[in-house]
C-alpha cells in the first residue's frame, strides 16, 4: 500500500490549517478592535456581565463578546492581592477561596462568584468583587474578548 499520497495530502492540509489559523487570528484581532471602538449592546443573558458588539457580515452577524472584569482565580498567600481580598471579604475569605499555597477561587465562574458574594455578604459584596478583579501590572482590570463563531446567525434575505 502506497501511503505517500495520503501523507502528502495530510501535510498539505496541516499547512493550510496553520495558514488559516493565522488568517483567522488576524480577522479576530480586527473584530476585537472594532468591538472595542464600536457600539456595544447588552448580552442576551441578563445575568451575565459584559457587553457585546454585533459584527455584521454579508450573510451573518457574529457576536463579539466583551466579558466583564475577570475575577482573580488564585493569589499567593500573604501577597498584596491576598491582603486586599481578605480585607474586603470581612473575615469570610474561606467561603470564596480555598487556602493552599495560593488561594483558589471556589466559584466556577465570575458570574457565580458575584452571585455568591451578593448572597453571603449583601451590601459588602461590591467591595469584595472589586478587590478580587484580576489586574495587569498597571492595575488595569483584565477582561476577555471572544469572537463567538458558533453563535453566528444567518441574516434574513431581502424579498
Amino acid at each position: 500500500m502506497n501511503l505517500a499520497p495520503t501523507v502528502d495530502r495530510g501535510l498539505e492540509i496541516r499547512a493550510q490549517i496553520e495558514q488559516l489559523k493565522e488568517e483567522l487570528s488576524l480577522i479576530e484581532s480586527t473584530l476585537e478592535l472594532a468591538a472595542r471602538k464600536g457600539e456595544q449592546i447588552d448580552l442576551e443573558d441578563p445575568d451575565r456581565e459584559g457587553r457585546q458588539f454585533l459584527a455584521r457580515g454579508t450573510e451573518a452577524i457574529v457576536p463579539v463578546v466583551l466579558t466583564a472584569d475577570i475575577i482573580q482565580g488564585t493569589f499567593a498567600d500573604g501577597s498584596q492581592a491576598h491582603t486586599k481580598i481578605a480585607t474586603a471579604a470581612v473575615g469570610r475569605l474561606a467561603e470564596f477561596y480555598w487556602p493552599t499555597t495560593t488561594w483558589k477561587l471556589l466559584a466556577k465562574s465570575g458570574k457565580a462568584f458575584r452571585i455568591e458574594a451578593a448572597a453571603i455578604l449583601g451590601a459588602a459584596a461590591p467591595a469584595l468583587i472589586t478587590a478580587a478583579i484580576a489586574r495587569d501590572k498597571n492595575g488595569i482590570p483584565k477582561s476577555q474578548i471572544k469572537v463567538e463563531w458558533n453563535r453566528a446567525e444567518e441574516l434574513p434575505t431581502a424579498n
